[in-house]
């Protein structure tokens, strides 16, 4: 019986262990792109008005179950999130996950409109004793982006092929 005791002592300490490894702060983060590898895979520019391009970034993001927090024409700005995704973790306790995203919208000198995306994924923790912890990882899946940007191409076509 002793015996059993030790192994179930020895588990639970192990996985204890093993479930704080993924626990770092924000701050240990490290990006696998490089700013202007980010910035080719998050930015693309269109031929169209930059309305057109501002309501299109804007339909894609409520299309895709965002909802928008804040949206500045003039300065070309936009911030959404996703719907929050509760779930319980083992000694962590409640989580809450759920995407932001930024675009921001601008004119560029040659006439074209340029859209950059940034898609975060967040991870709040609270545990019964209070504490509050959590995590932000940038997305970084080219092909995520690509399917962002198709959509807006599409919206964009269909905001100007209707005129």
């Amino acid at each position: 019986m002793f015996n059993m005791k030790k192994i179930l002592i020895t588990i639970t300490v192990v996985l204890g262990v093993a479930s704080l490894t993924g626990c770092g702060k924000q701050e240990n983060y490290k990006a696998s792109k490089s700013g202007l590898e980010l910035q080719s895979i998050q930015k693309q520019e269109f031929e169209t008005t930059y309305n057109t391009a501002f309501a299109s970034t804007m339909s894609v993001f409520q299309d895709r179950g965002y909802v928008i927090q804040t949206a500045d024409k003039e300065t070309g700005f936009i911030t959404a999130a996703s719907h929050k995704t509760e779930g319980f973790a083992i000694f962590v306790g409640q989580t809450i996950d759920y995407l932001k995203a930024t675009a921001f919208i601008e004119n560029m000198p040659s006439g074209v409109v340029s859209v950059r995306l940034n898609f975060v994924n967040n991870q709040e923790t609270s545990s019964e004793y209070g504490m509050q912890g959590g995590n932000s990882v940038p997305v970084e899946d080219p092909a995520f982006y690509q399917g962002v940007f198709e959509k807006i191409k599409k919206a964009i076509f269909v905001r100007t092929g209707i005129r």
